[in-house]
């Protein structure tokens, strides 16, 4: 059996769990997913700007940025993940259909009857001319009415 839900409820434990900061509302799945942001991005800080903390910022500001898009993606109510699922079956998967005017369909199941009804096959039956059997043995055959 399947459940709906409706689009406004979210699934599962830890969609329903969510922070009121000042005046954003974020998830735990949200919240996550912006830590990990901020972890990367301190990583490739710590990674890129040992010389200089202008370049570090420079290469790690757009690693958080990404995280913050993914965190905070919604459009038409599905986040980043389905959105991108669907776009791919929209735009790959599925094949344009083409329709024409004043064009009669071919049924593949009558063509088949179709064929199999001309290839009519007949049996053939084989006599034998030679045999065993003398002329003698075959006329007491016949006058004994053993054959036909």
């Amino acid at each position: 059996m399947k459940v709906v839900y409706p689009k406004h409820i979210k699934k599962g434990i830890f969609g329903t769990m969510s922070f009121q900061i000042g005046p954003f509302t974020i998830s735990i799945i949200q919240l996550f997913i912006l830590a990990a942001g901020i972890a990367l991005a301190l990583g490739v800080f710590n990674a890129v700007g040992q010389d200089s903390r202008a370049v570090g910022i420079i290469f790690a500001i757009p690693v958080f940025l990404i995280f913050v898009v993914i965190a905070f993606f919604e459009v038409s109510e599905l986040p980043l993940i389905p959105f991108i699922a669907k776009l791919a079956k929209t735009y790959f998967f599925d094949a344009t259909k083409k329709y024409q005017v004043n064009y009669e369909k071919i049924d593949k199941t009558q063509v088949l009857i179709k064929e199999a009804a001309s290839q009519e096959k007949k049996q053939v039956i084989e006599y034998k001319t030679d045999s065993n059997v003398d002329e003698k043995t075959l006329e007491w055959i016949e006058k004994w009415w053993l054959l036909g």
